[in-house]
């Protein structure tokens, strides 16, 4: 498979029609297929000839590995090829062809070395309501894999982190809410027809969850058992210089200068660049303290660029084993501001310069 498909790729093709393709210029929208052996989801949409498709596979519960494509309808056929930057090659042209019931792949013939394959195969129409009882299922198993993950980890990891299972649990309601309220945009809700009116004093029905609310439910799990499943590094010692990441997009990163001080830099992305943040100072070395084979240390550090009662943000550390507990305070949260810093990170050792 080629470097553009994720290395954890479980197949999901989005390719958005309306109906069979020969339908596609009259009846524009979206429909989606799956392939219940290679765990693959295909969704197709089409505005008159123009055809945008998106691979997901789904092997492992909530994985977000993708193949976007974009293509045309070709007499009773659509042609396709990779998303790619302005003036890159899009590699391999696909062809799909099918209706209601089914849709195949295949490689446009004659080409030399075509890429990614993973996206061939026949997969099968699902209904919305099927595609909410796949959804559902996936969150599940991502949800089990946390458990098992969580399990092993009490159980498995050196008796200096094994503590830092439960501390991850419990925090991990609040972590996984804060992702879905990025994540996840709910669809608008459906309104009553003019000529069908609810009756005076009632309320709308409320909506079911979509799928799409289940899948991004299933990808917050899976970033949560991701970081889970890995062993702590025997590396380290509780030492502060290091890179941390927390699984969910957040960095930080710790120097000690030779007189004692910290040097952090803190830094998030979360699910995209909208929600990044940046921070970064020092923490004096008498604000630096050790017992018991834990260190702690605090300051307050200073945003640039945000209202004034929201620029001081009092920093809190905590390091043992192979993880970092990190603590954030202040005043206000700068206007539409969604993205965090506080939670557990995962040591890992400075680059090698």
């Amino acid at each position: 498979m080629n470097a553009r498909l994720n290395s954890n790729f479980v197949p999901l093709l989005v390719l958005c029609l309306a109906g069979t393709i020969a339908q596609a210029v009259e009846s524009p929208g979206v429909s989606h297929f799956f392939d219940e052996v290679g765990q693959r989801y295909l969704t197709i949409s089409t505005s008159g000839s123009r055809v945008e498709v998106s691979v997901r596979m789904a092997a492992d519960p909530g994985s977000t590995g993708r193949w976007s494509g974009q293509g045309t309808r070709k007499d009773n056929q659509i042609v396709f090829a990779a998303v790619v930057d302005e003036g890159q090659d899009r590699g391999s042209y696909f062809i799909a062809k099918g209706g209601e019931s089914k849709m195949e792949i295949s490689f446009k013939p004659e080409q030399k070395m075509p890429q990614d394959p993973g996206i061939l195969g026949i997969y099968r129409r699902v209904s919305d309501e099927k595609r909410v009882q796949l959804a559902r299922k996936e969150f599940q198993a991502a949800e089990d894999r946390l458990a098992a993950a969580l399990k092993n980890a009490s159980r498995s990891w050196p008796a200096v982190d094994k503590p830092l299972a439960s501390d991850w649990k419990a925090g991990w309601a609040v972590l996984r809410e804060r992702w879905m309220k990025i994540a996840y945009q709910a669809p608008a809700p459906v309104q009553p027809k003019p000529a069908q009116p609810f009756a005076a004093g009632k309320e709308p029905p409320l909506q079911e969850k979509d799928a799409n609310y289940w899948l991004k439910l299933a990808e917050a799990t899976a970033l949560g058992y991701s970081f889970m499943q890995q062993q702590p590094d025997p590396k380290s010692a509780g030492a502060w210089d290091g890179e941390y990441d927390d699984g969910f997009g957040g960095h930080v990163s710790i120097r000690r200068a030779k007189d004692g001080k910290l040097r952090v830099n803190l830094s998030c992305t979360r699910v995209s660049e909208l929600q990044g943040m940046d921070l970064a100072g020092q923490i004096p070395a008498e604000a630096v303290k050790s017992k018991n084979g834990e260190s702690t240390a605090e300051a307050v550090f200073v945003e640039p660029e945000v209202p004034e009662d929201a620029k001081d943000i009092r920093v809190s550390l905590r390091r043992k084993g192979g993880f970092l507990w990190v603590e954030t305070q202040r005043k206000q949260t700068p206007p539409g501001s969604s993205a965090w810093l506080g939670g557990i990170y995962r040591w890992a050792p400075p680059p090698v310069e």
